[in-house]
């Protein structure tokens, strides 16, 4: 009976020999995972080779992690990287990937290489090239003891932050190709910035009219690459600019003026006490004291006696108005923004050929109010205060209330 029993036990502590053999022989997987510099993976278009001897003995492509997984015998394995896009428009370190059964799993880091050949940037006194970048993570070579220049071209509007993670190479932003700045345009910390891009800074999607960043990276003597990392962390500030215009409409569409023949144009005195002007609703022009009086006519084409007329305004920018709810100037209290341009425009085409005059009408008197309450023209405060002779001294004694007619004329 004994010896049964011991013939039972021999056998199945045989078995369990067996079993446990079976289980350490099981394939193992190896595990590839493929990120950028900042640790975000890559998902699209990466494939990871498990080679031996230079031989491929199998390839997966990467999930959406980031992570390509095989289940391989066990064995040394070599990984490299294919793209479908192939492989010039990227780099990564390709010494010591190796997987093997004490080491199953390990991590790539994966860049971008810059785009194109580089254009010649005139910056610092000296033609450099710059090299084009995109958001990302983007591998550079820089030349040691140099600053190194890149030109980013947003496709997106957003807040974008630059940086160059784990990398002695100073970052900073020096404008645009077309004006270069010496010194950083904007704050640097913990060797990275912020920019927002808006909406209006973004061109056509051939990207002409779009603006271009200048980045540049200043490497020590022993720096002679970098990771040139740019990520979109959200949407752009809020500007003005991006919110959309109102177009002011004329309430009467005008028709072309000739002043009569011998009139003389009167200037109004802006420090006398305040007019009266009469709106005639008969003919929809305002007049001096009564619907009857001189016509008021406001000078569109012609300078005047401290500012510009309105034709050589339009021509070179917009006459415009923003409206707020109080001082503070945010997104909380934006109102709405005017354009009085296209209203100007149809005015000036009708206005008297000679004079350059138009009679004046609730548009103008609106336009010139608001466009000149919104320019600070006749705010003391403001650095935009026009009444200053031709020594630059200012005009202290104009009668606010009279400040708005510095353009108009009466007919007498």
């Amino acid at each position: 009976m004994k010896k049964h029993i011991a013939i039972l036990l021999a056998a199945v502590l045989l078995l369990g020999a067996v079993g446990l053999t079976a289980c350490g022989d099981a394939t193992p997987a190896y595990k590839v995972t493929v990120v950028d510099a900042l640790g975000n993976p890559y998902t699209d278009g990466v494939i990871a080779r498990f080679m031996q001897g230079g031989t491929q003995v199998a390839m997966q492509p990467v999930d959406e992690s980031g992570v390509a997984t095989k289940e391989l015998d066990k064995g040394n394995y070599t990984v490299e990287l294919m793209f479908t896009d192939g492989e010039d428009g990227y780099h990564y370190n390709k010494e010591g990937l190796t997987l093997s059964a004490g080491k199953t799993e390990l991590t790539i880091e994966l860049a971008k290489k810059p785009l194109g050949d580089g254009q010649t940037l005139y910056a610092a006194g000296k033609d450099s090239t710059a090299y084009a970048v995109s958001t990302g993570c983007t591998y550079v070579t820089l030349e040691a003891g140099k600053r190194n220049y890149f030109l980013f071209t947003p496709t997106e509007a957003g807040t974008y932050e630059f940086s160059v993670p784990g990398s002695t190479a100073a970052i900073g932003y020096y404008g645009a190709p077309h004006f270069v700045q010496e010194n950083s345009a904007a704050e640097v910390k913990d060797n990275k910035f912020t920019q927002s891009i808006r909406a209006d800074m973004i061109g056509s999607g051939d990207a002409s009219g779009t603006s271009v960043f200048v980045i540049g990276l200043d490497a020590n003597e022993n720096t002679t690459a970098a990771t040139l990392a740019i990520r979109r962390t959200g949407d752009p500030a809020w500007s003005v600019a991006d919110e959309t215009w109102t177009i002011y409409e004329a309430k009467t569409q005008p028709k072309a003026y000739t002043l009569p023949a011998g009139a003389k144009l009167t200037a109004f005195d802006l420090t006398a006490p305040t007019y009266n002007l009469v709106l005639n609703e008969k003919d929809g022009y305002y007049h001096l004291n009564t619907a009857d009086g001189p016509l008021v006519v406001m000078s569109l084409g012609e300078k005047v006696q401290y500012i510009n007329c309105y034709k050589e305004i339009t021509d070179h920018t917009g006459v415009v108005k923003y409206f707020y709810d109080g001082e503070e100037l945010t997104e909380d209290s934006f109102i709405r923004k005017e354009s009085y341009t296209e209203c100007l425009l149809k005015y000036i085409e009708c206005m008297d050929e000679d004079k350059g005059v138009y009679p004046l009408t609730e548009d103008l008197k609106y336009i010139v109010q608001q466009h000149g309450d919104h320019q600070g023209w006749w705010d003391e405060s403001k650095p935009n205060y026009i009444f200053v002779d031709e020594n630059g001294v200012k005009v202290t004694d104009i009668n606010k209330d009279n400040a708005w007619l510095l353009m108009c004329y009466y007919v007498e």
